[in-house]
């Protein structure tokens, strides 16, 4: 009868007590002299379950982590060809969704029970949306093209409005304007007219850009021919008062909230006498290598009004052959660069006095130039004019 040591009973029971516990049990080890006897074939079948258990279990944990590149072992046991049907299975149900992905939604699965049902139905109501989506995106196409097409008319008419450049070349001469709007209408604009001797020139900034600032910009135009050319009204500051009144009375800010308005530099110029009257916007003057800031009134034209009358005031300057005059909006000062930094006032400054003295069209070339230079791909905050007018 076969004699053998309780040790090795411990060591068996122990393994299969570790498996019960979900516990990798340790191969059992025998004394190499051991006999070849029942004992010794058991263990060896133990240990072997033991080597490839471990292996199967790692394989399954890797599973359970969606590590589906994870090689199969080569065992023959039952639940673990389970596994590598599921594995399979996975890994085509991967490929799958990577098609669907790439808008293939002809796909489906029939392979993993009640699972595919859903995963088909999924796959059929992402056909339905993309369908949806892509006729909602075709519908907007249109609209945006169309409303792109009415906006390009528009901008046709607001350029009409404009002076034309054979008035400015006739009127002002040695000239050059920067006109940048940020959209494809403007919120900015400048305005000419001429009587007798007297040259009236504006540069204005209407709130906001783009249509808003479109529309208002065609009211301003309209009023400020009709205050100057039928009211005859030709000191600058009253033309302003005259502009706030109009704008506020067309957009009847006084009963509704309407708050737009407008910043204006505006220049009366007859032979070498100057008037400047600005609603929050300067005049710059550059004489002799000297610019001279001249500032407007903290007023805008237009939009809340808590005085009884708003008054603006005229300045007068005198200019002389070789002098620079510039009227500008904001939009060129307060273009960020990518770090955030703006252009600024004061680099402005330096900058008109440093080029003063060139031509018109040098001066152009370089403010667009350091404007550029410094917005980099940045995206454009605001219209930006500047006119620069040569004596």
């Amino acid at each position: 009868m076969l004699e053998v040591n309780e040790e090795y009973f411990d060591k068996i029971t122990e393994t299969f007590y570790l498996l019960l516990r979900g516990e990798r049990p340790s191969v059992i080890e025998l004394p190499k002299d051991y006999p070849d006897n029942e004992l010794k074939q058991v263990v060896s079948y133990i240990n072997k379950f033991i080597v490839e258990f471990n292996i199967n279990t790692e394989f399954m944990y890797s599973l359970s982590r969606g590590e589906l590149d994870y090689d199969p072992p080569k065992s023959k046991m039952l639940g673990v060809q389970s596994f590598k049907n599921l594995q399979a299975s996975l890994r085509h149900l991967t490929w799958k969704t990577q098609q669907i992905a790439n808008g293939d939604f002809t796909q489906r699965v029939d392979f993993i029970g009640d699972f595919s049902e859903a995963f088909n139905t999924m796959t059929q109501q992402l056909e339905q949306a993309f369908t949806d989506i892509e006729n909602a995106n075709a519908e907007l196409a249109l609209k945006n093209k169309q409303i792109t097409s009415s906006i390009r008319y528009a901008q046709r008419i607001q350029l009409a409005i404009l002076p034309s450049k054979s008035k400015l070349d006739q009127t002002l001469g040695n000239y050059f304007i920067i006109y940048y709007p940020k959209d494809i209408v403007s919120g900015d604009f400048y305005w000419l007219t001429q009587v007798e001797d007297k040259i009236f020139l504006a540069v204005v900034d209407c709130t906001g850009h783009g249509v808003p600032g479109a529309f208002l910009s065609m009211i301003a135009n309209t009023l400020l021919t009709k205050i100057v050319n039928e009211h005859q009204i030709f000191d600058p500051a009253k033309i302003l008062e005259q502009l706030h009144i109009g704008i506020r009375t067309v957009l009847q800010q006084e009963t509704s909230e309407a708050r737009e308005g407008m910043d204006v530099c505006l220049c009366q110029i007859d032979k070498t006498i100057v008037k400047f009257a600005g609603a929050n916007r300067p005049l710059f003057h550059c004489s002799q290598k000297e610019l001279t800031q001249i500032k407007g009134d903290r007023k805008s034209i237009g939009g809340l009004q808590k005085e009884e009358q708003r008054i603006f005031t005229s300045h007068e300057i005198s200019v002389q052959t070789g002098d620079t005059l510039y009227l500008s909006t904001d939009g060129m000062v307060d273009q960020q660069n990518p770090i955030g930094k703006k252009f600024g006032s004061k680099q402005l400054k330096l900058v008109l006095q440093d080029i003063a003295s060139k031509t018109v069209d040098e001066q152009k070339e370089i403010l667009l130039t350091k404007f550029l230079d410094h917005k980099q791909q940045e995206s454009q905050r605001d219209d930006v004019t500047l006119m620069g007018i040569q004596f």
